[in-house]
This record gives structure tokens, C-alpha cells and sequence, in this order.
């Protein structure tokens, strides 16, 4: 109903049930599985754009057994030349985790200045954190949210998941010098919210929190083409490099996998339609 990005206000709602992917059989939706959520959201102060969201995941005793309800805001103002925008969100989540009570809660803050420039610059200043606890389940749980948007360069590199993290030093700067092209620099430097849970995604857990909280740094970047007319103009074109640069936790952690950086170079393609 409405629209949030022509309208002054919008609502959107979805039901879904979840798809277990297997390996060697057909893919099917979990039976007593559901997903729904719902947001409203308001454009009627320039200054202070806002959302308001909230999303139920009910698994019963399928996968990880999680009933979570989900809720949170956001309030922002659009990029504006010579102006200054921010986004402000939080993410507050409540239910049980495989039978384990869990309470966790995220939070997102940015803060950016778009440059007259002849070739348009905008920067941004970026923080995030992820609540974390020494019991995994207790952990922020980010449900089915991509990777893309905050910590990496895309789907496939998943170095840096938004559960037990802190990253209170970031930027992101992008650059246009033509219309249709688009260059992207970014860093990011993490920390374990709690250090004695767990760096989510890489299977690593120092319980007794010597292994310190410095995950390390994250550099990325990206060439963005995205023809207007032709054969591609439905079509956008990326390349992009991304080095994590490990910090002294890789260096203590039992398991660890090694202190060498990871370096990762990638080409994409995506079809709109």
C-alpha cells in the first residue's frame, strides 16, 4: 500500500515460509516453518525520513528451533548536495532459541556530506554493533538480511557477519565521474563485541575472551558501469578488490586458521527487469 519512495507514506507486509536447501534432493519449504514481518514507513519531514518494522520467525522444532520477534526503527534524511544526511537505526530482538531465552540488539549510525563537485564525491562516516554473548544462541541473529549492504563486497565473501561485532571506526566514499560510472572505496575496522563469544560465521570461540576482541580491518572497493542505452542499458557491470587485513585475535584464537590477510578480487554482472 503506497509507495515510500513517491508517496509520503507506505506499508508493505509479507508472509513467506522458509526453503531448506539440500544438497541431494529437491529443495521444499519447511511445513511448520513461517517468516512474516511488516513496515511502515513516513516521508513527511524531509530532515527525518522514518521506518518502523517488525519481523516473526517461527520454526517450531525445525533447523534451529527459533521463534524470534524482531522489531526496530530507522530515521534518516536523503543525500543532498552540499548538505549533510544521517541514518540512525535499531534493532531490538526477543523470543527463544532452540528452547534458550534470547534477547539481542543491534544498532546502525552514519553520518555523510555530498561535495558540489564537477564529478560528484559524497563520504560518509559509518558505525555499527551487534550485541554478542558468550552462548552462540544468545547472539544477534540477522535472520535472512544479505551481507552486500554493510561488511563486503558481496554473497560469496563472507568474512564479517552482523552478530557480536563492533566497528565504531568506518567510511565509505564514492566518486561518479560520469553518469553512468560509479567508483566505491570503503573501510571498516571490527571488534568482538563480547570476546568471549563467538566470531560468527568462521566457527571461532575463545571462551575465555585471552584471545582479545581485534577481528582486524576490512578494505573494499569497486568499479561500477551501468549502461543507459544498447543492448546493456538493463544491465550494470562491477569490479571490485577486497583485502580483510587480520588483527591479533587470529593470532591467539584457539583453531585459528592463520594470520595471513585474505585477499579477494571479483567481477559481477546484475540484470534488472
Amino acid at each position: 500500500m503506497g509507495s515510500d519512495k513517491t508517496h509520503e507514506w507506505g506499508l508493505r507486509a509479507f508472509v513467506t515460509r522458509p526453503v531448506q536447501r539440500h544438497t541431494v534432493s529437491p529443495d521444499w519449504n519447511t511445513p511448520s516453518s513461517y517468516f512474516s514481518g511488516a513496515a511502515i514507513s513516513s516521508r513527511h519531514v524531509p530532515w527525518a525520513n522514518g521506518e518502523l518494522y517488525v519481523f516473526q520467525l517461527n520454526e517450531g522444532n525445525n533447523l534451529q528451533k527459533r521463534d524470534l520477534s524482531t522489531v526496530g526503527f530507522r530515521v534518516f534524511a536523503q543525500p543532498a548536495q552540499e548538505q549533510l544526511d544521517y541514518e540512525i537505526e535499531s534493532i531490538y530482538q526477543v523470543g527463544t532459541v532452540d528452547h534458550t531465552s534470547h534477547f539481542a540488539h543491534r544498532h546502525h549510525g552514519e553520518m555523510g556530506y555530498s561535495f558540489s563537485t564537477d564529478w560528484p564525491l559524497r563520504f560518509v562516516y559509518l558505525f555499527d554493533y551487534s550485541s554478542g554473548d558468550p552462548n552462540p544462541k544468545k547472539n544477534f541473529d540477522f535472520l535472512f538480511a544479505k551481507r552486500r549492504a554493510e561488511y563486503g563486497p558481496s554473497g560469496i565473501l563472507g568474512v564479517i557477519f552482523p552478530s557480536n561485532i563492533l566497528s565504531p571506526v568506518g567510511f565509505r566514499s564514492t566518486l561518479k565521474p560520469y553518469p553512468t560510472v560509479e567508483l566505491m572505496v570503503s573501510h571498516r575496522t571490527f571488534w568482538l563485541a563480547d570476546g568471549r563469544g563467538p566470531f560468527v560465521g568462521s566457527g571461532l570461540q575463545d571462551t575465555t575472551g585471552r584471545a582479545g576482541t581485534f577481528l582486524g580491518n576490512l578494505f573494499d572497493t569497486s568499479l561500477n558501469w551501468s549502461p543507459q542505452e544498447g543492448y546493456f542499458r538493463h544491465t550494470s557491470f562491477e569490479l571490485g578488490f577486497a583485502r580483510f587485513f587480520k588483527g591479533s585475535y587470529f593470532n591467539r584464537v584457539p583453531q585459528s586458521p592463520g594470520t595471513a590477510d585474505v585477499n579477494y578480487v571479483y567481477t559481477m554482472a546484475t540484470l534488472t527487469f
